[in-house]
């Protein structure tokens, strides 16, 4: 059994549902300008044990991630060649960052009014970029390990403080076998 909402709460509940149901989000205008955000074609070379020995695939990367960490030799990648695209539900090992502030700040949201704290970098709506997620790859994991540490000392300053961060998906390769 779940403890009793006290009755401030359920007000603040409607309170922020009643805001959230009349927020009316504004019309873009034809031909407004737009955040572009380019892609690049890489050539990614597939560490999984289950890939055929020296598998490689196509992925698209941010260009603006890939020279945030430090542009292609340092991620481990390649220009795009003819290998193919790679296959559905393949995920890349990824480094992420996100760059903050020195100092977080307490915002509203504009649909509903509730409060949270902001930590990235630049004003909200200012157009300023702060997560960056790029592939990275070696040829063995060890060499990857050391990448992966390579980059985090490069970036550590370029964070933003205490609450930047930078982390690393692992790669994931789907493996599917029939019944038959």
């Amino acid at each position: 059994m779940g403890r009793r909402k006290s009755a401030s709460y359920l007000e603040q509940q409607l309170k922020y549902a009643k805001a959230r149901e009349a927020y009316k989000a504004p019309q873009r205008e034809e031909g407004a300008a737009t955040q572009r955000q380019p892609k690049v074609a890489v050539k990614y070379a597939v560490l999984s044990p289950l890939a055929a020995a020296s598998a490689a695939f196509t992925i698209q990367a941010s260009k603006k991630a890939i020279a945030f960490f430090g542009g292609d030799t340092a991620l481990g990648l390649a220009e795009a060649a003819t290998d193919p695209e790679a296959p559905r539900g393949f995920k890349p090992a990824r480094i992420i960052a996100m760059v903050s502030d020195s100092s977080p700040a307490v915002v509203r949201a504009k649909g509903s009014g509730r409060a949270y704290t902001r930590y990235g970098a630049g004003a909200r709506g200012g157009g300023t970029q702060y997560n960056f997620t790029a592939p990275i790859t070696s040829d063995t994991p060890a060499n990857l390990k050391a990448k992966i540490l390579g980059i985090v000392e490069a970036k550590k300053g370029s964070v933003g403080g205490a609450y930047g961060r930078i982390w690393l998906e692992p790669e994931e390769y789907p493996y599917v076998a029939s019944g038959e």
